[in-house]
């Protein structure tokens, strides 16, 4: 007890001086410019048989010390607002240099007297850059890293053979490499490993990061061909594929649009501004910071506008990415934007070119939701639209085109073509494609006719948009899902439905609900009728 009462006294009697020498530095500005910072030394606890501070400073550090560093000596440079890489790469360079010389004049003392000695040297040992501090190091490998993911990958060499052509070559390969041919499929669904994904991977198509047409339309410039993007505005393909895979239709986009002249496709900046502000709200609706586009001006190797600068490799590269571009608009992995307005003294429309009619229909062909919008006349500086769903909802095609088969696909070419030859105008301004686009449709029509799961809903067909798409549906083989729900097809279309039921064998779910057909009791007994007899499962009969 006695000792316990002697202790608290004890502690009592410290309780003073503890708190007294618990004090803060001081920082002070002498005249001369420089900082000096006064204090105790900080570390050291004052003894208890010290009688007052001064006895503990005096224990703790037997002299005072101040240390002076003038600015000057640091070589401080500071800038305001953003600076520029080349800047920050120059202060690197600078300071790398400062350090290999290693000189650090250090004065201590209130009278700039050295006691640790006039300059000491700093040396550095990193396993890549010698004479660096550890600091500088990793910044130096953030820097490399940075410019590896905003460097687009290099084209491997391509073996690929298209008809009538030489095999197609993307660099000059090296002695004993290996050349790449893409072996994989198109395909209208699948994402990484489709031929459309090999071909982004190799260069022959490239994709746009969104923010080039933000940089365009803040610099006031239309968008140039692929060859004079610079390089930081472009995808690189392994990474882009990656990114399509992990978020789909959220990250990529393709541009159907009407060329406005036979050199230049936007020269006034028309398609730009509206297609920045469709970004803008893009990429806020999904929370997406960058998106790669594509578009076949900025996607593919263009010929010059009064001579063919390509390269040979560049010409092939441009033939193969061609034939694959025009699968994008009916992937449902993408997101496809048609803008259809062009300038009003312009005779040729959107609906009077040979091109935008197959993109039309691919575009409304492909199955999905929230992955097709129509843009027509609209102000891109409007803030009308506060919210970037409203947005998109009144970009919604209230009308989709039917897929048609190859005949009736050259037959729809050639009304076109008679309706612009009233205005002495052609269909299409190169003459190749009038042979061109037929095939690349055919190619692209027996995709769609492999697919499992074809969705046209609220498409607003009648029976005869409805017979057209059952003309493509009955050599769809492997059709699994069909759903028509929501048109207004009618007794004429359901009586042909329920004779292409038996054709179909992998049918197993078929969605007719919300159309005028389920108000006729003949329409629908037949095709319960026929759905029954074909033992198929009646709950996936929905009407």
């Amino acid at each position: 007890m006695a000792a316990a009462t002697e202790g608290f006294a004890r502690s009592t009697q410290l309780l003073p001086m503890l708190s007294s020498s618990a004090s803060a530095p001081s920082l002070s500005s002498p005249k001369d410019g420089s900082r000096s910072f006064s204090s105790t030394q900080v570390g050291t606890l004052p003894r208890a048989d010290a009688p007052n501070r001064r006895d503990v400073a005096n224990a703790a550090l037997p002299m005072a010390a101040s240390l002076h560093v003038p600015w000057k000596q640091l070589q401080v440079n500071v800038k305001a607002g953003t600076r520029s890489f080349a800047d920050r790469m120059a202060d690197r360079q600078r300071d790398s240099e400062v350090e290999d010389a290693g000189v650090f004049n250090l004065t201590l003392g209130s009278k700039g007297k050295d006691t640790f000695g006039s300059s000491f040297r700093k040396t550095w040992s990193t396993s890549k850059f010698e004479g660096v501090s550890p600091r500088a190091d990793d910044m130096l490998k953030q820097t490399e890293q940075v410019q590896r993911l905003f460097s687009p990958a290099p084209a491997p060499a391509l073996d690929v053979k298209v008809k009538g052509a030489a095999p197609v070559v993307g660099t000059p390969p090296k002695s004993g490499a290996k050349s790449f041919k893409p072996t994989a499929r198109s395909s209208l669904s699948i994402t990484k490993g489709c031929r459309l994904a090999q071909l982004i991977e190799s260069g022959c198509i490239g994709l746009v990061r969104s923010s080039y047409f933000e940089d365009c339309m803040l610099h006031n410039r239309p968008v140039t061909m692929r060859q004079l993007i610079p390089n930081s505005f472009m995808w690189r393909g392994d990474e882009a594929v990656n990114l399509w895979w992990k978020h789909g239709k959220c990250f990529l986009m393709v541009v159907s649009y009407s060329w406005l002249s036979r050199d230049h496709p936007d020269p006034n900046q028309l398609h730009l501004r509206k297609l920045v502000r469709i970004l803008e709200e893009y990429k806020k609706i999904w929370n997406i910071h960058e998106v790669a586009v594509i578009m076949d001006y900025c996607s593919l190797w263009q010929k010059g506008a009064r001579t063919d600068t390509r390269t040979s490799e560049q010409k092939e590269q441009f033939n193969i990415g061609l034939r694959e571009l025009n699968v994008a608009y009916a992937h449902k992995a993408i997101t496809s934007v048609k803008l259809t307005e062009v300038p009003s003294n312009d005779p040729r429309k959107y609906e009077d070119r040979g091109w935008t009619l197959m993109e039309e229909i691919l575009c409304d062909s492909k199955g999905g939701d929230w992955n097709r919008w129509t843009f027509g006349e609209f102000d891109p500086d409007s803030m009308q639209w506060t919210d970037s769903v409203v947005f998109f909802m009144q970009a919604k095609s209230a009308k989709l085109r039917p897929p048609l088969t190859p005949q009736k696909f050259a037959i729809e070419l050639e009304s076109r073509r008679q309706r612009v030859r009233q205005f002495d105008l052609p269909l299409f301004v190169n003459e190749k494609d009038n042979e061109e686009v037929p095939c690349l449709y055919e190619d692209i029509y027996v995709q769609l006719i492999h697919s499992t799961k074809l969705s046209y809903e609220n498409a607003d067909w009648s029976d005869e948009e409805a017979l057209f798409c059952l003309e493509v549906i009955a050599n769809c083989d492997r059709l699994e899902r069909l759903s028509l729900a929501n048109n207004r097809i009618n007794v004429k279309a359901a009586t042909e439905i329920a004779r292409l039921i038996p054709s179909l064998p992998s049918l197993k779910y078929l969605n007719l609900s919300g159309n005028p057909l389920c108000q006729e009791s003949q329409a629908t007994d037949l095709v319960r009728l026929v759905w029954s007899r074909e033992a198929k499962p009646m709950r996936s009969l929905i009407m």
